[in-house]
């Protein structure tokens, strides 16, 4: 697989063939449902000052935008943010959109509230996540929330342990198919993963790391950043369990 480092193909992994194996099933009824669910597990309300980030191609902020709240979306990728613009104009919605990485975000008491979806939080090594976690703490003004929504780190152990320490998944569009294959590091806690897609008779292959975390070292980490509060819950705002597909996290400044 790799060296056993935190590493992301960024560029092959969220390229051309992310557009044709993944974009299909993130429709926008179901960006829709996610976007009620941030509103309802991190409480907010209409007119707050939202930021999302990552916002990867916009599929909640422009939603967000479209409910009334004042939304800023940062990204790293230049292609997703000219996307999420193209999607706003469309639906005729205000989102400023601007190029920046999760390691430079530099707001300070700016926000309301601050959302990171779709497990786009762990990717880098400890200290570089702990560093973002606090820079969304600094960029929320007093009492402001952050939502943070994660793998549950225990969804993919019956698989792993049923299959050569692996996890794969099988996705399928006519005669091209993309495998993840995912192999869980139980001393550092991450999955070490390798995406191949065969598109049109062409192997393209992408690896990233991604950090899993228990309930209570996550609560750690929020403390740690200057959360003057924080606490965990499943994907529909109930108890976290085993059994829980998501990790929900909500904390207050």
């Amino acid at each position: 697989m790799n060296s056993r480092q935190p590493h992301v193909d960024w560029d092959i992994l969220f390229g051309g063939d992310y557009d044709y194996f993944d974009l299909p099933d993130l429709t926008p009824e179901l960006s829709g449902r996610e976007a009620a669910s941030m509103v309802k597990l991190g409480g907010f309300e209409p007119g707050m000052r939202l930021l999302d980030a990552p916002c990867g191609h916009g599929r909640h902020a422009n939603v967000l935008a479209a409910q009334g709240y004042s939304v800023v979306g940062i990204d790293r990728d230049e292609r997703f943010l000219a996307m999420a613009a193209d999607e706003a104009s469309t639906m005729g919605v205000d989102v400023d959109y601007r190029r920046v990485d999760l390691r430079e975000m530099s707001f300070d008491a700016e926000f309301d509230a601050a959302v990171s979806w779709y497990s786009s939080f762990g990717y880098f090594d400890d200290e570089t996540d702990r560093d973002i976690l606090y820079r969304y703490r600094r960029a929320l003004s007093p009492g402001g929330s952050f939502l943070l929504d994660m793998h549950s780190p225990y969804r993919h152990i019956p698989s792993v342990l049923a299959n050569h320490e692996m996890h794969v998944d099988v996705l399928r569009r006519g005669e091209d198919m993309a495998i993840d294959i995912q192999e869980l590091d139980a001393v550092a806690s991450r999955y070490y993963a390798e995406k191949i897609t065969i598109r049109n008779s062409v192997v393209e292959r992408a690896r990233y790391s991604v950090r899993m975390f228990t309930a209570p070292e996550i609560l750690e980490w929020f403390r740690a950043a200057g959360f003057s509060e924080a606490r965990v819950m499943d994907e529909h705002g109930g108890t976290f369990t085993v059994s829980s597909r998501r990790l929900v996290v909500l904390g207050t400044a």
